[in-house]
């Protein structure tokens, strides 16, 4: 066992998984594909159909969910609605501490999370947000080894969330726990995870830092899954390593190009997926011209984005989102605007068909 690991995942969900103290991890994946059942059967409230779940080095098989040393927050939040907020944190304290330290905990709680003016209100008296800085408050007062947060921003108020994502963030590293948090939100799991877990199927599919799981998806399907818009069909031309990085020549746009890609594209024929967010292509404007040209392409649509446009641009390969930025005297280019249209090869991703 890895002496940092907090908790330990062994053949479950189709892999193993090591989440070390003081480490969060993202979980990412469409709705039905098991994110909350497997926070569910780590918490010990859902059976495991298959593996082992360890925290701190021990097997949980049997433990029951009140005396497993892990703390689970849910989409709405769990209180005592016949308890003030400073009888619901106090709860979880327990029994057969002293009265001094428990006093001192729940002081720290209500203070590290800007608790006091609320104290004797009910949860009823409480907006969303509020709840789930109570249900933080409860956490950090029975310091948990693993923490699980099952979509704890899906009813919170935009303007409260990033707020609440601070919180979230701050009482995880006080606690060094081990961290699992379900969201359908990429920004939410690229602002707060060390390492984001793509599920399908009730299966992890991918584990990586955000930005390997943003820059080299496993899958088209999770490209899909990660807000990547562009997808180019080709095929492997060539397999070289350059500087030890796997990739593979293709032709796309009128030309060849030779581009990193996944480890599994390794003959020749092969059909492949080129992926590619909008800063994985640039384009020039042209002079309108009937000739048939791979390289050329037409505005379709614009996407203003402040310092930074999208166009939509139709090729013969497919239609493409580009990211332009914008100057502060530019304009977005009109509908129809004819362009030539270049991939940047350190930004492009090939995956299998």
């Amino acid at each position: 066992m890895n002496d940092q690991a907090r908790l330990e995942l062994s053949g479950v969900a189709g892999t193993d998984l090591q989440v070390r103290a003081g480490e969060m991890i993202a979980l990412i994946g469409p709705s039905g594909s098991g994110k909350t059942t497997l926070l569910r059967q780590i918490a010990g409230l859902d059976p495991l159909p298959t593996g082992t779940v360890r925290i701190a080095g021990r097997d949980m098989t049997g433990i029951p969910v009140e005396r497993r040393p892990s703390t689970m927050l849910f989409e709405t939040p769990v209180l005592f609605p016949q308890l003030s907020v400073e009888e619901n944190i106090a709860f979880a304290l327990g029994r057969g501490r002293p009265d001094a330290t428990a006093a001192d905990q729940l002081d720290v709680a209500l203070t590290s999370l800007d608790l006091r003016r609320l104290r004797t209100r009910l949860p009823h008296q409480l907006s969303a947000g509020q709840r789930q800085r109570v249900a933080l408050a409860r956490a950090l007062v029975r310091r948990p080894e693993v923490m699980l947060f099952d979509e704890p921003l899906a009813h919170i108020d935009p303007a409260a969330r990033a707020g609440l994502l601070r919180e979230i963030t701050r009482v995880h590293e006080r606690l060094g726990s081990a961290s699992l948090m379900v969201t359908h939100d990429w920004a939410d799991a690229l602002a707060i995870a060390d390492r984001i877990a793509v599920m399908r199927g009730g299966v992890i599919v991918q584990v990586g830092t955000p930005r390997q799981v943003y820059s080299r998806p496993a899958s088209a399907w999770v490209a899909t899954r990660v807000g990547i818009p562009n997808f180019l069909s080709a095929q492997v031309e060539a397999v070289s390593a350059d500087a030890g990085e796997h990739r593979v020549r293709v032709s796309a746009l009128g030309r060849q190009w030779d581009v990193p890609a996944a480890a599994d594209l390794r003959a020749p024929g092969e059909g492949c997926v080129l992926l590619g967010h909008p800063h994985a292509f640039t384009m020039t404007q042209v002079p309108e011209s009937r000739d048939l040209d791979p390289r050329r392409g037409r505005v379709l649509a614009t996407t203003f984005g402040g310092d930074h446009v999208d166009h939509d641009v139709e090729t013969d390969a497919g239609t493409l989102v580009i990211r332009r930025p914008l100057g502060p005297t530019e304009e977005p280019w009109d509908r129809g605007t004819a362009v030539e249209v270049r991939l940047v090869p350190e930004a492009v991703w090939a995956v299998a068909e």
